[in-house]
């Protein structure tokens, strides 16, 4: 049984949600006792399981035993089987009415709008980090007085990445600078202590520190840092400076 397809395919039906949820149930409860209502259809588009479900009112006032391979419990066999018929029946219109195709092709059209949304929204958000950059790499002396830049302006590969911005404090110290264009995450703490570790190595460094810039920091990046002396968490901010336009 096409699972996903046909609740969905229920669901934007004319159905109550009562009604959706018990013909989705039961159809289920079917395919368990008799197989892959799929299979079926192809047999014989489900004919051949309703007469295995038939159990009458005159069945039930005359207490026959339930004579299929549902089981009912305590359930009045009638109620239940009856619902199951109904189950198959529902299945075979969704089959029939070419449910499955309709879904597919609008969660197809989903996809591709979400993948569309998805790329433009990463566009915007690398563009939005690259801007970030190229601003903090002009006013360096705001992040920390006495940074100097050592890149000239190309991230440093090291072993586990590119590091965005290596600078030199005012002591001499190696400074690795990372960039979140949002709020940052323990897993950025992880990532710059990376840069700073193969920095370390490959400089044979005595001293290297970090700074993370980020648009805000989740509490679980906040108690990591509080571990770590050489790493320090700054949050930017944009402000807009106005100027008198004097026609000329």
């Amino acid at each position: 049984m096409n699972v996903l397809a046909f609740r969905k395919w229920l669901d934007e039906g004319p159905y109550t949600t009562n009604s959706a949820n018990t013909r989705y149930s039961y159809a289920k409860k079917v395919e368990e006792a008799y197989g892959d209502l799929d299979e079926h259809y192809e047999r014989d588009r489900l004919t051949g399981l309703e007469p295995a479900l038939a159990y009458s009112l005159t069945d039930a006032k005359s207490n026959k035993p339930n004579p299929t391979k549902i089981v009912v419990g305590s359930s009045y066999p009638y109620n239940v089987l009856n619902n199951c018929k109904t189950g198959v029946r529902s299945y075979r219109a969704f089959l029939e009415s070419g449910g499955a195709d309709k879904i597919a092709a609008e969660d197809a059209m989903v996809e591709r709008a979400t993948d569309v949304i998805q790329a433009r929204r990463e566009g915007k958000l690398f563009e939005l980090e690259q801007h970030l950059q190229e601003t903090l790499r002009a006013e360096i002396g705001q992040l920390e007085p006495g940074l100097t830049i050592l890149d000239e302006g190309v991230e440093r590969a090291v072993e586990s990445g590119s590091i965005d911005i290596l600078a030199q404090d005012a002591a001499g110290a190696f400074v690795v600078i990372e960039l979140k264009r949002g709020t940052a995450k323990r897993d950025a703490i992880g990532q710059i202590l990376g840069y700073m570790g193969d920095l370390k190595l490959d400089e044979s460094a005595d001293t290297v520190r970090g700074i993370l810039v980020a648009a805000d920091f989740d509490k679980s990046c906040q108690s990591a840092v509080a571990m770590v002396p050489n790493l320090t968490l700054r949050k930017y901010r944009y402000a807009f400076t106005f100027e008198s336009v004097v026609r000329q």
